[in-house]
């Protein structure tokens, strides 16, 4: 038993200051690819994402499922959710033609998702997205709310 937790021991020294590294290169680089967001939002900014949808699954199912800000979660408000945009910032969402305005209430997706916007029910049957499930969307900032 003692092998083992020497073992651990040595493996968790020599691991710390690579995945510290590795942190704070990740870090640089995330800053560098979304440094947009961290713009003043009242400035009309746009970009490209790869957008999805939620509101079945879990959450469906549980009356009181909360959002990232505290709020009770509805599938069908005009909200999304994204990692680094402050929340209640407004956005203009466009696909194929059609466009619907949300706020940010959420946090997601996961990272290894691919994703960078998940949107409620609502906003995508609004921009008619239900079906496809996920895809490519035009984001302008329009501010907080």
């Amino acid at each position: 038993m003692k092998h083992v937790f020497g073992v651990l021991t040595i493996l968790g020294l020599t691991t710390a200051p690579a995945l510290a590294h590795h942190a704070a290169r990740h870090k640089a680089h995330h800053h560098a690819r979304h440094s947009l967001h961290s713009a003043e939002p009242s400035q009309a900014q746009g970009f490209t994402a790869n957008a999805s949808f939620y509101g079945g699954g879990p959450r469906r199912y549980e009356p009181n499922a909360r959002t990232a800000n505290g709020e009770i979660f509805n599938m069908w408000d005009m909200t999304a959710a994204h990692r680094t945009l402050p929340m209640g910032t407004r956005l203009r969402l466009t696909y194929a033609g059609r466009s619907v305005v949300v706020r940010i209430n959420d946090r997601g997706p996961a990272a290894w998702t691919g994703r960078s916007l998940d949107m409620s029910r609502g906003a995508a049957t609004e921009l008619g997205l239900l079906q496809r499930g996920t895809g490519q969307v035009r984001v302008e900032v329009l501010g907080k709310s």
